[in-house]
């Protein structure tokens, strides 16, 4: 009976360490999207209590902006609030001069402003990340700016320069107050993180390379898949080199090294396929004893799989690394052939590791060098392979927009500069989307929906009940700490966040 005691005892404390494992691993999944959440309402709270302070005309744009600015790591909220505070300037300066060149023509006026719009699209679908952001925002500011001057049938009333300041006012005051709030209670990481990403793909590239040339490696056919993941990864680089430059000011020095590291990953992908279908055709028998001759001359440590969880030498010391590619590179050179063959795979492997040295400068940067002089790189040219997606864009938003225009002065619509406005959001932001356009679209009216419901809860049920700003946080709050953490879920949500359309209606002067 004791010990039917005890095991049904043991039994019982292994059931209730299992459900305190369970919830422990719960509640740090939870953790840092909660905090997210926190971080988001005490943006906006400041952000609206600064602009009540100083009695704006709407202070709800100042909460709606540190919303949009929020983002779930702090690097990528500060850089996005850097270029929206650009993109909102050059969006009212735009708009001020169209209203002085067009004084008293409507149709000017009008044609100006779509003009406007789609050169920020043209922009926009040029440029990447958060530079696109900025051209788009400046885009639809100007429509924002001049919904509010325009008058029921349109033309320039003459308040666009006193607009402009108020709203440029309303918007840097958001993006301040998110960026101090970001900035006091986040600890970045975006450069650790950038770092272990370009270590793990280029211990990848290199030793997935290796097994290529190795006679008892992989098929052949088996690693065109790996290369596409691959390359599917380094494309993905470019928004946390992004977050990694908001995240520190020193890389803004050397972002161009950065660039180059993720160049030499493509390149060192290039070259690795170039050798895999040499390999693929030549049936004879030297093929093996070729991939052999050049694999020999690379040395060990560039051509082995890590083991799984022990730090690899591209992290803790990527200048051997780097000297250790470079060595192979000059034996590779160097080495004599005596097939055409066999100097093809030689220098497409000397171009692999050049490449591999180009990311293993990138992390040099990032955690061995990080004050290095030499690591700034000039000179790199604005290339563009094509320009006819940015011109089909720019067009497609021009005619977008002065159709809505025509519209509305033909039926004389009330609401008609708004919809100008929301028509020159959506068809400059999701510009740069190409295939992609037409669903994030859709999710950006099913999220409006979704924001117009909760705002109206949010306003008629919550609001009423309160009547001083620490009320009006309060109920915000309940609606503004769950979607924060929502959003910062490792799931991505499809759906346009509410937040700013919560902040939008429910930002009243009464709750002061």
């Amino acid at each position: 009976m004791p010990d039917a005691l005890d095991e049904s005892g043991y039994i019982g404390a292994r059931g209730l360490a299992v459900r305190l494992g369970i919830l422990r691993n719960a509640v740090e999944a939870a953790g840092p999207p909660l905090l997210f959440g926190l971080r988001l309402w005490a943006s906006v709270c400041l952000a609206l209590y600064v602009a009540f302070w100083l009695e704006l005309d709407n202070p709800s744009w100042a909460g709606t902006t540190a919303a949009l600015v929020c983002q779930p790591h702090r690097g990528a909220s500060l850089r996005k609030g850097w270029f929206r505070m650009i993109g909102t300037l050059a969006g009212a300066v735009a708009i001020v001069m169209l209203t002085a060149w067009f004084p008293q023509n409507r149709a000017g006026f009008l044609v100006g402003l779509a003009s406007w719009g789609a050169a920020c699209a043209l922009v926009a679908t040029l440029l990447r990340n958060f530079a696109a952001y900025a051209a788009a925002l400046a885009g639809y500011t100007a429509a924002i700016i001049a919904s509010d001057e325009l008058g029921a049938t349109g033309g320039a009333n003459g308040l666009a320069f006193t607009l402009a300041i108020t709203r440029v006012s309303e918007i840097w005051i958001g993006i301040v107050c998110a960026g101090i709030v970001l900035a006091g209670t986040g600890f970045g990481g975006a450069p650790r993180r950038l770092a272990a990403l370009l270590a793990s793909l280029s211990t990848d590239i290199a030793s997935r390379f290796a097994s290529t040339l190795t006679p008892s490696g992989a098929a052949l056919s088996d690693m065109q898949p790996v290369r596409r993941e691959l390359i599917r990864q380094v494309v993905a680089l470019d928004s946390v080199i992004d977050e990694a430059i908001g995240d520190s000011w020193t890389l803004q020095y050397h972002s161009q090294l950065l660039q180059v590291a993720v160049d030499g990953l493509f390149a060192a992908l290039s070259a690795w396929r170039v050798v895999a279908a040499r390999l693929t055709r030549l049936q004879d028998d030297p093929a093996p004893k070729e991939a052999e001759a050049v694999l020999c001359r690379v040395a060990q440590e560039l051509r082995t799989f890590p083991q799984q969880g022990a730090p690899t030498p591209w992290m803790t010391d990527p200048t051997r690394m780097r000297r250790l590619c470079h060595g192979a590179v000059r034996t590779l050179i160097a080495m004599r052939a005596g097939t055409p063959s066999l100097r093809l795979l030689g220098d497409q492997t000397a171009r692999v590791l050049v490449g591999l040295s180009h990311a293993l400068d990138g992390l040099a940067l990032l955690v061995a060098e990080p004050a290095r002089p030499r690591s700034r790189r000039r000179g790199m040219r604005f290339h563009v392979p094509d320009w006819l997606p940015a011109l089909v864009n720019a067009s497609r938003a021009f005619v977008t927009i002065g159709a809505v225009e025509v519209f509305w002065i033909v039926t004389a619509w009330p609401n008609g500069a708004s919809a100008i406005t929301f028509t020159a959001i959506a068809v400059i932001l999701f510009a740069p989307r190409a295939d992609q356009a037409y669903a994030a679209a859709s999710s950006f009216m099913v999220g409006v929906g979704l924001a117009v419901v909760c705002a109206a809860i949010v306003e008629f049920a919550g609001l009423p009940s309160v009547e001083t700003f620490a009320g009006f946080c309060i109920v915000i709050g309940l609606f503004l700490v769950p979607a924060g953490a929502l959003m910062a879920q490792p799931f991505p949500l499809r759906c346009l966040p509410p937040w700013p359309a919560i902040s939008y209606h429910c930002s009243r002067p009464r709750t002061r």
